[in-house]
């Protein structure tokens, strides 16, 4: 009887510590499909859906404030413009945040020259690249924040969302407080 006891206790222990583990693995994964730029291994970590529906909401927000500050809120132009320019947006996020989109900036980022890369102010001049720097961690039990590093602000974030016990996907992106002001 104990050692079904301590059998049980070790595999909920294990169980614990696999689900906990679970989104560092996924982001494990998506580094690892960007880095073999592996556009099919990399839709697999992704909520379409979700993270079109994230991308929209911030870029139509982004952009009725600049309209707001540029045109005023009560001109007349300046709402026939949002709603084009919304329409707009709508048709270009569809087509970037989808496995086809996802699949082209791969392969672009594939065939783009390194040479150029290496000839940008942020690369060391040994000629290593600077490593990116970021925190992960838990903002609930099901939700999994990834924000880059710059300097001492921290701007944007990926957000994982659990699929499962064990699984995570991508479903969405705050945009850099900085990109949204504009």
């Amino acid at each position: 009887m104990k050692k079904i006891t301590i059998a049980a206790a070790v595999a909920a222990a294990a169980l614990a510590v696999t689900a906990y583990a679970s989104p560092y693995y996924a982001l494990h994964q998506i580094k690892t499909a960007l880095a073999e730029r592996n556009a099919d291994a990399l839709a697999e970590h992704v909520d379409f859906p979700a993270l079109r529906a994230s991308v929209k909401t911030q870029l139509e927000a982004s952009m009725a404030r600049s309209i707001a500050a540029t045109a005023g809120s009560d001109n007349p132009l300046a709402a026939l413009g949002q709603s084009i320019a919304s329409a707009m947006l709508g048709k270009m996020v569809d087509t970037m945040v989808s496995p086809a989109g996802v699949v082209a900036l791969v392969n672009k980022s594939a065939i783009s020259p390194q040479a150029d890369a290496n000839t940008n102010a942020d690369t060391p001049a040994d000629g290593a690249q600077k490593k990116a720097e970021y925190s992960a961690g838990y903002a609930g039990v099901n939700t999994f924040v990834v924000r880059a590093k710059n300097g001492n602000a921290q701007d944007g974030a990926l957000v994982l969302l659990r699929h499962g016990v064990w699984g995570w996907k991508l479903s969405s992106i705050e945009i850099a407080s900085a990109m949204a002001a504009r």
